[in-house]
């Protein structure tokens, strides 16, 4: 898995032990597996769109906190502001909104990973 997985991974389980939660814990919390969890924490599997922003909030971190400091410190957000001013604008929408858009990303991506092949 990338780099981008496995810092989500150390950053999710280090929130995770700061709240004294087990994998269990934290899986029941996220509606998952403590297997999920496991592969998130080791970077083996990067969590969903759909996952992130509720991680986020039961860690009680933004979405770029929990990506860490080497996500955004890249200049990531200098590449195409006009993306980041987007996703500024959806992590104000409610959760069902986000769940939406997430979605269509998850499309869009899964589509241009098959149009790829």
């Amino acid at each position: 898995m990338n780099n981008q997985a496995k810092n989500i991974g150390k950053n999710i389980r280090a929130l995770r032990l700061e709240k004294g939660w087990t994998q269990k814990d934290f899986a029941a919390k996220l509606y998952t597996t403590q297997k999920t969890i496991t592969a998130y924490e080791c970077g083996t599997r990067h969590p969903t769109a759909e996952k992130i922003p509720a991680i986020a909030a039961l860690l009680s971190v933004s979405v770029n906190d929990l990506y860490g400091a080497t996500f955004t410190k890249k200049n990531e957000k200098a590449k195409n502001p006009k993306l980041w001013k987007k996703f500024e604008q959806v992590e104000q929408l409610p959760d069902t909104d986000k769940r939406s858009v997430f979605r269509m990303i998850d499309g869009l991506m899964t589509q241009k990973k098959q149009s790829s092949r």
